[in-house]
């Protein structure tokens, strides 16, 4: 097998179709959060024109952010709190992330957990991650409510992805 590709494949017009309703501030509530990060590809790259998704249960619509020409991208969101999964215990405060880019044909899922947060050490889904793998889905702090969380698409830093 050939090394890492760049992402090509898609060409650069994901964002054509994906930018309706996008609004810089989408929350400034008592609850919100920043969370600005980069895309990037497997040798480190940024990825322009891609889009990374958040959402959590009490959302009723997608918290979108379009990647720049550097790859950076951000968006305000409500803080999440714990929720029940599917088998009854308690999952730790997260949001689910769907990320679409040059080269992702369909979609790639994860999750973005918190830093010093209690409950990530029993959350069903975080414990099921290798130990060495669990940082790529844990954001990091910048400020009192501003978070930064990275995704790298292949490589050895590889966010982890989930199948559907």
């Amino acid at each position: 097998m050939a090394g890492l590709t760049p992402f090509q494949t898609a060409g650069p017009f994901l964002s054509l179709g994906l930018c309706a309703g996008i609004v810089a501030d989408l929350t400034d509530g008592p609850n919100a959060i920043e969370i600005r990060g980069r895309m990037l590809d497997g040798r480190g790259e940024p990825v322009p024109d891609g889009v990374v998704e958040f959402w959590h249960p009490s959302f009723t619509d997608v918290r979108r952010a379009l990647t720049a020409a550097d790859g950076t991208y951000r968006t305000n969101v409500d803080q999440p709190g714990a929720i029940d999964g599917l088998d009854g215990r308690l999952q730790a405060p997260h949001l689910a992330v769907r990320v679409l880019g040059r080269g992702i044909l369909t979609q790639y899922l994860t999750r973005m957990y918190f830093p010093d947060e209690p409950m990530n050490a029993s959350d069903p889904v975080l414990l099921r991650v290798p130990d060495d793998r669990r940082a790529t889905l844990i954001a990091t702090r910048l400020g009192e409510r501003e978070y930064g969380f990275d995704v790298t698409l292949q490589g050895e830093r590889e966010t982890v992805f989930f199948q559907v």
